[in-house]
């Protein structure tokens, strides 16, 4: 009976270690194909895009984000005249909203600004996942837009986590889940990539579609790609009211 409890162990204990197994392999395979270590060379990013919402057909809508490595973010969303702007400053951050009626910047939760700090990640949560702390796990696959995916669990911590889906024959994500808790509540958003394009060795996605329970769809087409631009702290710090 021992024997039999031990050997059925044993069985796990390789099921396990070979889906880690699968699971570094397609990573690998992933990071390799969106640039490798080129992604070590890149302190910042800097994209313009076009947005079309769901919820406001039609409009008009531009959008200019800069990321630092690790440090900052800021996201300017332009529309009818008016932008509203989004800042991570290291562990804290700030945020107006004219359309809502507020012009003067404001603080944002301690929560948003840990749920910010992950898209200073510019070369997403992937590269180097072991020095950042997460562990991967294979799910299987599943079908996304006819494209039979290699499915990633990403354990990121403190009630973080994302699923990343790999299209086999590229090895691009082509689909990411992120699930997180924020002031209270447990978020999940889904964003769909598409139309990849090289920029200086790297590889993105210039087309994204969102689904985001408290902004609803939106697809995201990215016009311009930047990399390592000049950035201005200042641009980053609360403007006195």
């Amino acid at each position: 009976m021992k024997k039999t409890l031990s050997f059925a162990a044993f069985l796990l204990f390789l099921s396990g270690f070979a889906q880690a197994q699968t699971a570094e392999e397609i990573v690998n395979k992933h990071i390799a194909a969106i640039g490798g270590a080129k992604w070590a060379n890149v302190e910042a990013v800097k994209s313009e895009a076009k947005i079309t919402a769901d919820g406001a057909p039609g409009m008009s809508i531009g959008m200019t984000m800069v990321a630092v490595r690790n440090k900052s973010l800021r996201m300017d969303v332009s529309v009818m005249g008016m932008t509203q702007t989004t800042v991570l400053n290291g562990e804290t951050g700030w945020a107006n909203n004219p359309f809502m009626g507020k012009m003067e910047p404001e603080p944002i939760t301690p929560d948003q600004a840990k749920s910010m700090a992950d898209m200073t990640d510019v070369d997403g949560t992937l590269v180097g996942y072991k020095e950042k702390g997460y562990t991967i796990e294979y799910m299987g696959t599943e079908d996304v837009d006819g494209t039979e995916a290699h499915k990633i669990k990403i354990n990121k911590g403190g009630k973080r986590v994302e699923y990343s889906f790999i299209d086999p024959t590229t090895f691009y994500e082509i689909k990411n889940i992120r699930v997180e808790e924020v002031d209270g509540k447990e978020v999940e958003s889904a964003t769909t990539y598409s139309n990849f394009k090289t920029q200086d060795g790297l590889v993105f996605p210039f087309t994204m579609q969102q689904n985001d329970p408290m902004m609803g769809g939106s697809t995201i087409t990215v016009t311009t790609v930047t990399i390592n631009p000049l950035v201005d702290p200042k641009s980053f710090v609360m403007p006195g009211k």
